[in-house]
């Protein structure tokens, strides 16, 4: 049997590399095209399982994930290139890491509340602001008597510009502080609902 002229090694397919080969360059694209469909589908399978076990339910939908969220309102990720992207765009995640994207997955669709937020929630509350918790925000309010009262929306998602790293922001789009940095957001916060109208 003659030698392919156009050859391509993939990692992947379990602990061997795959080889592809083709008579032409088109015909090697198209192989590694239909790899990566084949590889997309099998992440997209293990991470429709891993939500399962977080207690989300998602209908594969071609190459994608759709999901409900809190709100009623359809969500999807899709995987791409070993990537996971969610529908915004958002980079979530190689597909090798099944486990970290479902957790982020979940934050996202408003079932459980960002660690950090939980965090500063708690340092709020210390300080003697009334906060509501929600499993996606929470809601900080001027302590009882302080007139006019006034109240800051705050969620925790990725700042793209950060390499998505993971920052508080207000319901005006602000970003107040990375996750990382609680006490910076305390002062941005207590410097939010101290100004006056």
């Amino acid at each position: 049997m003659p030698s392919l002229p156009f050859r391509a090694v993939r990692e992947g397919g379990g602990e061997k590399a795959i080889i592809l080969g083709a008579g032409s360059a088109d015909a090697l694209r198209n192989l590694l095209s239909q790899q990566d469909a084949a590889d997309c589908e099998r992440a997209l399978l293990e991470l429709s399982k891993a939500l399962e076990e977080c207690g989300v339910r998602g209908v594969q939908h071609s190459a994608s994930l759709v999901m409900k969220a809190k709100t009623g309102g359809s969500r999807s990720v899709a995987a791409l290139r070993g990537r996971f992207v969610w529908d915004s765009g958002l980079d979530l995640g190689p597909t090798s890491a099944v486990d970290e994207v479902a957790v982020k997955i979940v934050r996202l669709l408003g079932l459980e509340p960002h660690p950090q937020l939980s965090v500063l929630a708690r340092r709020m509350g210390v300080r003697g602001y009334a906060v509501d918790i929600d499993a996606s925000e929470i809601t900080v309010t001027t302590p009882l008597g302080v007139s006019p009262p006034r109240a800051v929306r705050v969620t925790c998602e990725p700042r793209p510009t950060d390499e998505d790293r993971d920052w508080f922001w207000t319901h005006w789009g602000d970003a107040l502080a990375e996750a990382g940095d609680i006490t910076g957001a305390e002062v941005a916060l207590v410097g939010l609902l101290a100004v006056q109208p």
